[in-house]
């Protein structure tokens, strides 16, 4: 038998302008051979001619929506320059616009709570979560589904950046995280890095690290960091939990010599949320950079009210507090093409809710009989005639039960009171007593819907006293 070997170059230009040199090197074949291996040439040079390099492959980038939250610590929905805030907030006003505004987003009194009930979807409570944990406090149980460990096992790249702040039985990298970058504790220094004990608390996937830089800009530079060192075949949820605008506050000099014109009190806070608007938009910018906007789901949200340096306004009370002023945060969402830019959703909606509207969003389906106090608020915000959020409860010590425009409050003590929220937005007027029948059918509700509910640790406070209507 003749035997041969026969080499075939083709230079194929592409629309982008590229050459492409294909080798086709045949090993030695019989005479049946040569006409086949020619026509699977002719076929891959008109296949090659007909659909450019780069179109071809794309079909190996991701296509799946990529989750981006932006955590925010402490921040009032007064602190915004959107809201009337002292301070520059133009990324996040620029975001707001872009999106959806949930003008009523519910978290939780304190920290610890809002992140749980973000991450499991169920009240914290149920946990034994109600405040903000201590440094080794174990918090969140090892093995609950996580939102991170839905998406992780869906393909998901997980990435933590910033706050973890859920205790120590189960660490981020145990909690559905690949990747986790910043500090465990309720607080660091800003600058050193350090907790009130004066540890250095910032690591990287365990191992602590020792690096100088202002906080708020190192997050953002791991965030970035890890958008452009993604897998770009796979997409991925990003949480970026900012330490700002928690105390103990500090900020550069240049972001001070903005607000001489303030006390020193306000000028600090302002410099601060204006240094994390900042790395907001840096973040933002490395998306848009990246071609990733379009099939980027952000979400905007603060894990409980203002303390007492920030604003809440025009709400009543703050950070530890079941007001509104407490609970009720900033929050927006923006994802082309899905979500119409400029719109705003007055629908209730929880911090819990987050976790299934989110997996909803970006098509992965929960396990099968998961326990799950949230719901999917996907349809209301993207503006279809959904339902009102069926009854919630927001529970810390004091707990908040809410049922449309009605609202709740058991106390710690076992006062109850009651508010209309559309005649009252600012919980001045009382009203059980001209509506107890409202008031009893919402605390049976509150009863039910929080039943098994573990004890709160004694070191917190007297236990509640028997419910009764407050003044």
């Amino acid at each position: 038998m003749c035997r041969s070997q026969k080499r075939f170059v083709f230079e194929l230009r592409t629309a982008d302008g590229m050459c492409l040199l294909l080798f086709f090197s045949f090993l030695p074949i019989d005479s049946r051979m040569p006409f086949r291996t020619l026509l699977y040439a002719i076929v891959l040079f008109l296949v090659l001619s007909f659909f450019p390099i780069a179109d071809a492959l794309a079909v190996f980038e991701n296509t799946k929506t990529n989750v981006l939250i932006l955590f925010a610590d402490d921040l009032g929905s007064g602190d915004l320059g959107m809201h009337g805030g002292v301070c520059h907030t133009p990324n996040i006003d620029r975001l707001a616009s872009e999106g959806v505004e949930l003008t009523r987003y519910y978290g939780y009194p304190f920290c610890s709570p809002s992140r749980a009930a973000l991450l499991t979807g169920q009240m914290p409570r149920r946990f034994g979560i109600a405040y903000a944990l201590g440094a080794r406090e174990p918090g969140l149980p090892a093995g609950l589904p996580t939102l991170s460990r839905t998406l992780q096992s869906s393909g998901y790249q997980t990435w933590l950046v910033g706050k973890w702040h859920l205790g120590t039985a189960s660490p981020p990298l145990q909690s559905g995280f690949n990747h986790f970058y910043g500090f465990e504790g309720p607080e660091i220094d800003y600058f050193a890095h350090t907790n009130k004990r004066g540890e250095v608390d910032w690591q990287r996937n365990g191992q602590t690290v020792n690096e100088t830089g202002y906080s708020t800009f190192l997050i953002a530079n791991e965030a970035i960091r890890l958008i452009d060192e993604r897998d770009t075949r796979s997409p991925f949820y990003l949480q970026v939990a900012f330490n700002a605008p928690h105390f103990p506050l500090s900020a550069p000099e240049s972001y001070l010599d903005k607000y001489k014109n303030l006390s020193k009190a306000s000028a600090l806070r302002a410099a601060v949320i204006d240094a994390f608007d900042e790395a907001v938009g840096r973040i933002l910018t490395s998306i848009k950079t990246k071609g990733l906007s379009e099939n980027t789901l952000v979400i905007f949200i603060s894990d409980n009210g203002a303390d007492q340096t920030g604003r809440n306004i025009p709400f009543r009370g703050g950070k530890g507090s079941v007001y509104e002023g407490g609970i009720r945060l900033p929050c927006f969402m923006r994802l082309p093409g899905k979500i119409q830019p400029g719109t705003r959703s007055h629908q209730a909606t929880s911090a819990q809710d987050l976790y299934p509207t989110i997996a909803s969003a970006v098509g992965v389906s929960l396990e099968a009989n998961q326990k799950m106090d949230g719901r999917d608020r996907w349809a209301a915000l993207l503006g279809a005639n959904a339902p009102q959020r069926e009854p919630f409860v927001i529970a810390g010590s004091d707990m908040a039960m809410f049922d449309g425009d009605w609202k709740l409050i058991q106390s710690a003590d076992g006062r109850l009171t009651l508010f209309n929220l559309d005649k009252d937005p600012h919980e001045q007027n009382n009203v059980w007593y001209q509506n107890v029948e409202v008031g009893e059918r919402l605390k049976k509700s509150l009863v039910e819907m929080t039943a098994g509910f573990p004890n709160l640790s004694q070191r917190r406070g007297p236990a509640p006293r028997p419910a009764r209507p407050g003044r």
